[in-house]
């Protein structure tokens, strides 16, 4: 507030300001007069005070053709496209408005503006570069309940152990330019983070190895979702979010989750923030667990899994002394323990881990082949079954009678098992169900359908709009996925069609007057003599082409001037001097005598 006024003239001030918006043309003087007589101020006091104290500024009105451009959004669309099209994997821009423009009119893109112009253009339409760097907005995550989702995440951790003592890896002994004393270090240690997405509730756990592998995430799931004494988190989830490592997208690993029903969703690479739950639980378990190591060492991972997992305890149960560790959202009343919001999962959410041992031969476990019977249904015997039970694939779609499926016995449900049949195109419909044991009077099987997930999206922003325009223009009658995967085969963007340099082959340059140079002339042992005419044949070849003798002039001074030969490639020009004497240059004779 402006202090060099009272209130009530501010509020004044304010009301004045809103009377100004709201006159129309040629009605503002009469309430600046009246204003000016109730303050006693002058005009310019007057819309000084207005933009101080109000923030008012007088506002000019809108041009009627605000928003529209000569140049056809279609044009604008194009030029955005080109641009896009040549960006390098690094983010680059490597095309810009004025090569584009040129290279557009010379496909007959009509622009008629300025570059400078068509900067502002694109960039208002959010056809530009820089605005199609964000064209990925943020769209928040949610899970249904506690176990519905686990973010998972490994990291290279700083502790390390060597000749039975703790390490750190410090930055002025571990950078780009010592990267022996990485070597040095044999055994890693390897934090992993398990993040449950409803709950917000965290796990961690530490192993050493020579790097991230398949039998140290196995030995990380079962620690997560095993009952384990002392903790009251445990259960498999139905989802497990994480990025595309080599352990993640194991074949052994992707077969346990396939047995436990799991269904692993892998974010695209450099897009860390997808799973940004757990990239934070990383961050806090290092800031508010590993930074205690620092003044009271542990001997060995064992040590350190015990003091984690009684930290972990105390963190989710905020239960750690002179700190708050409540979980705190916008849509949360007041902040809650982690464990506190765990607990609300229900006894249909919470599946329980089979034995480790029996988790361990189902992720070797292989499949099984059976042939679709004439009834639409095969026979296989679950593990938990004492027979061979009919299974009806009758509702299945791209499942024919003959065709060879594979079969997997599931952990959870009525002796379930997975069903895999190859499509038209070589791709697996997968399918899940569970023995016909219930027929109604005709014989047919009254088990239920399974129901698919649903998938929302976030509303497009102006930028995908702008994004979706510019793609179907360069890959037209293409769809998202489509247009992504020419990108990455490397297809030529506008079907080829686009002429972006071969019209520069037509570019007809002007005459330029030729410049003249000095011979550089070759050492006489490098110079080659083409061949030569003695003097007489010359003139004979000469008297022919003239069709007349020579005179006693011309004879001496061809002799004197050629008396060692006259090169082959001259004789035409002499000929042309003889033709033509008016237009050739004189040329004396060593007795003096001028040819004519």
């Amino acid at each position: 507030m402006n202090t060099s006024i009272s209130p009530d003239i501010r509020d004044y001030l304010c009301d004045l300001a809103r009377k100004l918006d709201a006159a129309g043309h040629g009605d503002r003087g009469p309430i600046m007069d009246a204003a000016q007589g109730f303050l006693g101020w002058s005009q310019q006091t007057i819309y000084r005070k207005l933009k101080s104290a109000c923030g008012w500024g007088p506002a000019r009105k809108a041009r009627a053709d605000k928003g529209k451009t000569s140049v056809a959004a279609e044009a604008l669309t194009i030029l955005g496209a080109v641009q896009r099209e040549a960006i390098r994997d690094n983010g680059k821009q490597t095309l810009f408005t004025t090569t584009a423009r040129g290279m557009l009119e010379q496909n007959g893109v009509a622009f008629n503006v300025s570059n400078g112009h068509l900067n502002k253009l694109i960039r208002d339409r959010k056809l530009n570069v820089a605005a199609q760097r964000n064209v990925s907005p943020v769209q928040s995550l949610r899970a249904l309940h506690p176990n519905h989702v686990h973010e998972i995440d490994p990291s290279l951790c700083l502790i390390y152990y060597m000749n039975g003592k703790q390490h750190m890896m410090r930055d002025r002994e571990f950078y780009k330019n010592k990267l022996e004393n990485y070597a040095k270090v044999k055994f890693k240690v390897y934090r992993y983070v398990m993040y449950d997405r409803a709950s917000g509730l965290l796990v961690p756990w530490y192993v050493e190895a020579l790097g991230e592998n398949q039998h140290s995430l196995f030995d990380f799931l079962m620690f997560c979702w095993s009952v384990t004494p002392g903790r009251l988190f445990h259960g498999v989830p139905k989802f497990v979010l994480w990025d595309k490592g080599t352990a993640n997208t194991s074949a052994a690993i992707k077969n346990l989750l396939v047995h436990l029903e799991v269904t692993p969703l892998e974010h695209e690479a450099g897009n860390s923030r997808a799973k940004g739950g757990v990239e934070n639980g990383n961050n806090i378990v290092e800031t508010q667990f590993e930074s205690r190591l620092r003044f009271e060492p542990v001997t060995d991972i064992g040590e350190l899994n015990e003091r984690a997992f009684a930290w972990a305890n105390a963190y989710n149960a905020n239960l750690i002394p002179g700190q708050d560790t409540r979980l705190r959202r916008d849509g949360l009343l007041q902040p809650v323990s982690r464990y506190d919001l765990w607990q609300l999962v229900t006894a249909a959410q919470l599946r329980l881990l089979p034995a480790i041992e029996v988790c361990r031969a189902l992720m070797v476990a292989r499949e099984q082949e059976r042939k679709v019977k004439p009834n639409l249904s095969i026979d296989f015997k679950h593990p938990d079954s004492e027979r061979s039970m009919l299974y009806s694939l009758r509702d299945l779609d791209g499942v024919n009678v003959g065709d060879k499926v594979q079969v997997r016995p599931m952990v959870y449900g009525d002796c379930a098992i997975q069903i895999q049949a190859p499509r038209y195109d070589g791709e697996m419909l997968t399918y899940r169900i569970e023995p016909d044991r219930n027929y109604d009077r005709f014989g047919q099987s009254l088990s239920g359908s399974v129901i698919g997930e649903e998938y929302k999206a976030m509303p497009d922003t102006a930028i995908e709009h702008a994004a979706k325009a510019m793609d179907a223009m360069a890959y037209p009658d293409m769809d998202k996925d489509e247009v992504k995967a020419a990108r990455n085969r490397k297809a030529t963007p506008f079907a080829n069609k686009l002429d972006a340099h071969s019209y520069l082959q037509k570019v007809e340059m002007p005459n330029f007057i030729p410049k003249q140079g000095d011979e550089i002339e070759a050492p006489a042992h490098l110079q080659i003599e083409g061949p030569k005419l003695s003097a007489i044949a010359a003139m004979m070849r000469i008297a022919a082409a003239i069709k007349r003798n020579l005179s006693e002039e011309e004879n001496t001074f061809l002799q004197a001037r050629y008396a060692d030969g006259v090169p082959e490639d001259q004789i035409d020009a002499l000929i042309d001097q003889f033709i033509n004497p008016a237009q050739s240059v004189p040329k004396r004779a060593a007795g003096g005598l001028r040819a004519v």
